[in-house]
């Protein structure tokens, strides 16, 4: 009977970009009582329990209602102010920085130039290249901003710019200093208008200067092939707590760094059960330091210290052997670099703008740190919020931790007659690259996540998530 009762609770358990709510924010007046871990000689992990199954569904992917974006990306469209429309790939902005002559050249000061490049040990060799851009650009957050001849506020507006908008960005400078604001920081900026390229000046406070951070995603690359070169491979293998629900920390359904009991491991300080822990959650990489008949005794990238971790949520299934494909998303600045080892060299093979998870009351920031690329998939199904029913799916999937993927533009389905009916893949949001509007999941434009998933092979990639 008890094993029966456990089984329905489990199954009532869906993961997701946001699923964790449902445990880590519960307060219930009493503490739950401690999980001990079940009896686990003999219980080696097989890697049964590593893949999602077809009719696994996922809690709904989307922070924001994805219709507020399709409807700002409306207004973008019609208004021609794209990223395919307006940015210049780095090799053009290189040569307009060079060439361009500024009306305000020796009478503002230049605080910083912005002129990002790859690091040395990286070539640029690009597979996918559909939205090509600037290594450094400026984000607009307010909306019908003011676009300026010079960086004052007497100078003749050039045009307006959208909320969430993209500019390519040359350089800081001190121009007229804004009492409201208590600032004299003005950016330099360009774009494309057909096949002009104008420029001018956008007031400091009204935006913010982003970056590839090229030369930190060469750091934690090449941290994790050396470990992956100089040791033995696993993950944390416990996709909807399949392998068992860790113990509860202390009464409570996180440790003391914040890190969600579900669909984690507990992280013992010493082979023995009743010994302190934390948790890890699943996907993590790890390294196989040595074992007993019940642990392995691992260490991770992503933290410090050496930790005892029962076999059964261990995985060396597809474990990585050698790593010759990383993703890493940058959750500062919303995008991400793809990168691939071939003839002894990391290789770029595309960057793009990218949108991560939001962290907010029941919801979830993408978790920082080294994951396996575990699954791949054509699409995964989520849920509506309030209906619990099926609401639509995201196609084109790569799982690295618990329910978060990589995936395109998610898809609500329509209902018509009953009946849930596929509008087709949609490629793009204006919003992606601005502002965390997921729950854990990092959004792609939906050609870049075919990309990915075609490019992709489990067992020697991985997903390094930074900020």
């Amino acid at each position: 009977m008890k094993k029966g009762i456990w089984f329905l609770i489990l199954m009532l358990i869906f993961t997701g970009c946001k699923m964790e709510v449902v445990i880590s924010k519960a307060e219930p007046t009493d503490p739950p009582p401690a999980v001990q871990e079940e009896t686990i000689i003999n219980s080696e992990n097989q890697g049964e329990n590593d893949i999602s199954q077809e009719d696994d569904v996922e809690e709904n992917i989307n922070d924001i209602d994805i219709q507020d974006d399709e409807n700002i990306t409306d207004r973008a469209e019609s208004q021609n102010k794209t990223e395919e429309e307006q940015l210049l790939p780095q090799e053009a902005v290189e040569q307009q920085i060079h060439r361009a002559e500024s009306a305000a050249a020796g009478i503002y000061v230049t605080i910083q130039k912005f002129e990002t490049q790859l690091p040395e040990t990286i070539h640029k060799n690009l597979a996918y290249d559909q939205y090509p851009m600037a290594y450094n650009y400026f984000l607009v957050w307010g909306s019908n901003i003011n676009i300026r001849e010079l960086p004052h506020t007497g100078a003749k507006v050039l045009r307006k710019a959208l909320i969430f908008e993209k500019l390519n960005l040359a350089e800081a400078v001190r121009g007229e200093f804004l009492k409201k604001y208590k600032s004299d920081l003005w950016y330099k900026v360009y774009w494309r208008e057909g096949e002009e390229v104008k420029q001018g000046y956008v007031f400091g406070a009204l935006g913010e200067p982003r970056e590839f951070q090229f030369h930190k995603m060469e750091q934690v690359i090449q941290r994790l092939k050396q470990e992956v070169e100089n040791g033995k491979t696993a993950f944390v293998s416990n996709y909807k707590n399949r392998n068992g629900l860790a113990p509860a920390y202390k009464g409570k359904n996180e440790d003391h760094y914040g890190t969600l009991r579900h669909q984690s491991a507990p992280a013992y300080l010493a082979p023995d059960v009743n010994a302190d822990f934390l948790y890890i959650p699943d996907g993590t990489l790890l390294t196989i330091l040595e074992e007993n008949k019940k642990f392995y005794k691992v260490a991770t990238p992503n933290f410090e210290g050496q930790y005892w971790i029962p076999k059964k949520y261990v995985s060396l299934k597809n474990s990585l052997k050698q790593l010759r494909q990383v993703i890493v998303v940058d959750r500062k600045n919303q995008n991400q670099g793809v990168f691939e080892y071939k003839d002894g060299q990391w290789h770029l093979i595309s960057y793009t703008l990218a949108t991560t998870g939001a962290k907010e009351k029941y919801k979830f920031e993408t978790p920082l740190g080294y994951y396996m690329a575990i699954e791949k998939k054509p699409k995964f199904l989520y849920l509506d919020d309030i209906t619990k029913e099926i609401a639509g799916y995201a196609p084109y999937a790569i799982r690295f931790t618990g329910g978060a993927y990589i995936h395109g533009i998610p898809v609500d389905f329509e209902k018509k007659e009953g009946k849930l009916i596929d509008p087709g893949h949609k490629e793009y949001l204006f919003t992606l690259g601005t502002v965390p509007r997921s729950h854990k999941c990092v959004r792609n434009y939906t050609s870049h996540a075919e990309f990915l998933y075609n490019w992709i092979e489990i067992g020697s990639s991985a997903v390094i998530v930074i900020e």
